[in-house]
């Protein structure tokens, strides 16, 4: 049951992490990387989060095949 979870988590963790945007679109400004100035608003901010939930609900489900067996 905790492999398919984790299979599962892995699949959605791949899908957010493509679905969201580089920061070097803009290119630099005054040699500085785009990324300094760059602000998540929206969605893109949501995807962010649960990008990170996921990738914790994945850590946790490991651990737990672990120490499970």
């Amino acid at each position: 049951m905790l492999d398919l979870v984790q299979i599962l988590l892995s699949l959605l963790i791949i899908v957010l992490i493509l679905l969201q945007q580089r920061g070097a679109e803009g290119g630099a400004l005054f040699g500085f990387p785009s990324e300094f100035f760059f602000k998540r608003r929206g969605l893109e901010k949501n995807l962010y989060y649960l990008t990170w939930i996921l990738i914790f609900a994945f850590i946790l489900v490991s651990l737990g095949k672990i120490y499970l067996k």
